[in-house]
């Protein structure tokens, strides 16, 4: 990714007001329809929680482990709700569940520890903010967080964290824990791959080559790539995958490049991902 995109996760209003009218037109109402699911699916998980007890603000972390449920199982790695955090006016909701890793082998206990941590202070983050912006009682919020075990191979182990912010418009961040089991070390992109190796240069090819068929075939996708000159939204278009890429690696051992909604292209777009073939990496050296 170019220096020109970096922090360009949150794309300006003023720039999302100018891109393509006929399109952003034509995904009004599928973009509506997404953003309206999502908040009902908070809503009916808030209200049964409800049901159940009387509302809490912030639910304590003994109440929230017991109320969790079985664990997910891995074959490395037990994931279970660490808490659970809920909240519903008819102004602001949240729907927040933090996970934690735990595990009985002693070399994998390190990169779940440092895994768990990093968790909790996203989800702290997020807390705090959905508080004070309740505390300021101006305009609406609503806040997701939940979790999906990616992956458990032999080889990987992922965890992705997926959040949601919605007050006007929504955005959503999704985040990838990846731990190599062999040795119990949470893996950048560039580990993958030997020391000095330009993994960036074909990764990023292919992607924009993924990105031109996807467009080619469906007119309802779009991605910040071949764009003219005099484009509003040229400042954002895609060069290369950053150094930091968010990844995985799903269940078949193929490696997953992941971009957060506004990174790759139009909002409306949302998370986007594209599964790389092995032939693109099988001779990075």
């Amino acid at each position: 990714m170019s220096e020109k995109q970096k922090g360009s996760s949150r794309i300006p209003e003023e720039c999302l007001d100018r891109v393509r009218e006929a399109i952003k037109r034509a995904k009004e109402e599928k973009l509506h329809a997404k953003r309206e699911r999502r908040r009902a699916t908070m809503r009916m998980v808030a209200v049964s929680f409800i049901c159940l007890i009387v509302i809490l603000p912030n639910v304590s972390i003994d109440a929230a482990q017991a109320m969790s449920g079985l664990p997910v199982i891995g074959e490395f790695f037990r994931v279970i709700t660490f808490r659970n955090y809920h909240y519903i006016d008819d102004r602001y909701s949240a729907d927040i569940s933090v996970p934690e890793l735990t595990t009985d082998d002693e070399v994998l206990s390190e990169a779940g520890d440092a895994v768990n941590e990093k968790i909790r202070a996203i989800s702290e983050q997020w807390i705090s903010e959905f508080e004070q912006a309740a505390a300021e009682c101006e305009g609406r919020s609503e806040v997701f967080v939940d979790y999906e075990v990616i992956a458990s191979a032999p080889e990987y182990f992922t965890l992705k964290l997926m959040t949601y912010q919605g007050s006007g418009s929504g955005y959503e961040k999704d985040y990838y824990f990846t731990i190599r089991i062999a040795d119990g070390k949470e893996m950048t992109l560039a580990e993958l791959f030997p020391e000095g190796a330009d993994y960036v240069t074909p990764i990023s090819e292919n992607i924009k080559e993924q990105m031109r068929k996807q467009i080619s075939e469906d007119n309802e996708k779009s991605y910040w790539i071949d764009l003219d000159d005099d484009d509003p939204v040229k400042a954002f278009e895609f060069d290369k995958i950053s150094t930091e890429q968010q990844f995985y690696i799903d269940s078949q051992d193929r490696l997953v490049i992941a971009f957060d909604e506004g990174d790759a292209g139009p909002m409306y777009m949302g998370c986007v991902e594209f599964t790389i073939p092995e032939k693109v990496t099988e001779n990075i050296k």
